[in-house]
């Protein structure tokens, strides 16, 4: 039975452990307690990485929450814990469209009355803030401590909006762990004939932690624990798949797919299959595989082999390629040219309108 793949909008270039455009976590330690945020690094990266980059330099460390306002926000990252410090430059106003102050718990930049002046200070809100929207650049979402939050947001205050008892944050960190795509997408219903097998990723690094992976079929353990699941289902219906990835940095995320299997189901045909075809032979392999791609159209591509840790083992192309036929061979070796173990392996090609996974066998 062949595989479908599915196709999903991403940037170009992963570059492994870092990730140009991944969902990254921070995390608070204050004096009324801890929480975490879902940092937007590939919707803002400007702003993300600002306040990235901030956080593991220590700059927020030991600060305080200097501004508080019931009902509206919580206010943080001065140096000098008075409103009208910063990191000593300033960054441009980045706007989403997707991005609201719809709920408690957002996370985004403080400024002055002039554009482009936020620098290191930030807000969380501890209400819906609809009035701020298209003016300040949302970055972020609380995931977990929102209930520490709101109390911080309730302490009694001055007539400056400065907690009378200070609230202290004794660290702010990033956490070791970062989700790059989710495959299929996650926001879609994903339609299979019924017999037929699909692949679902959860792209998922550390730099140092361990990580696991747990897949469950219609809440039902799978014993599959790599980044990578192949299934099918036998019988048409609605169906459910989900992976908890965890790292030992005490930071976990989930994925979730709502999946639909039917006997009728035709595949979508996507922008990104209708400008590469690609083809493998063969699979699987034991000395020599030759990967077949058909460009539609002029673009840059890359095409890249990662093991079941998610780890890039080889890049085998990046680069511009006119229209045409591009044969790419593989020998089973690392980037080091360091001969790999037998096993399975996924192939990732990527360009400008999307990627392609295809799961490899090597003998």
């Amino acid at each position: 039975m062949k595989h479908r793949f599915i196709v999903m909008l991403l940037g170009l270039f992963i570059c492994l452990p870092a990730i140009s455009n991944a969902r990254i976590f921070a995390r608070w330690h204050s004096s009324m307690g801890s929480f975490t945020a879902e940092i937007y690094d590939e919707l803002v990266p400007i702003t993300a990485h600002n306040f990235r980059d901030l956080a593991n330099s220590g700059f927020y460390n030991n600060l305080i929450f200097h501004r508080v306002i019931d009902g509206f926000m919580i206010q943080d990252g001065c140096p000098y814990g008075t409103g009208y410090g910063g990191p000593g430059y300033t960054i441009e106003d980045e706007f989403h469209p997707d991005l609201f102050h719809d709920h408690a718990g957002v996370l985004a930049m403080a400024r002055s009355a002039a554009p482009n002046s936020a620098g290191s200070q930030y807000y969380i809100t501890v209400a819906r803030a609809s009035h701020l929207d298209g003016g300040y650049a949302i970055f972020g979402d609380i995931i977990e401590g929102l209930d520490n939050v709101l109390a911080i947001g309730a302490v009694p205050t001055d007539a400056n909006d400065r907690p009378i008892t200070p609230v202290n944050i004794y660290s702010l960190r990033m956490l070791d762990l970062q989700i790059g795509e989710t495959f299929p997408p996650t926001d879609e219903v994903v339609e299979i004939p019924a017999g037929e097998s699909q692949i679902f990723v959860v792209e998922a690094y550390t730099d140092e932690a361990e990580l696991s992976f747990q897949w469950y079929i219609d809440d039902i353990l799978d014993t599959e624990s790599s980044f990578l699941l192949d299934t099918s289902f036998a019988t048409g219906g609605q169906h459910t798949v989900r992976c908890h990835v965890a790292s030992s940095d005490s930071i976990s995320y989930e994925a979730f797919w709502e999946v639909q299997s039917g006997t009728n189901l035709q595949d979508a045909v996507s922008p990104a299959l209708q400008t590469i075809d690609m083809q493998l032979s063969p699979n699987p392999f034991r000395g020599n595989l030759a990967i077949s791609c058909e460009l539609k159209k002029d673009q840059i591509i890359s095409l890249e082999v990662y093991n079941l840790k998610g780890q890039r083992v080889k890049t085998l192309f990046s680069d511009f390629h006119k229209a045409g036929a591009l044969v790419v061979n593989w020998d089973g070796k690392s980037a080091e040219d360091q001969k790999l173990p037998a096993g399975v392996y996924l192939l990732k090609l990527q360009g400008p309108a999307g990627s392609i996974y295809r799961k490899i066998s090597k003998l």
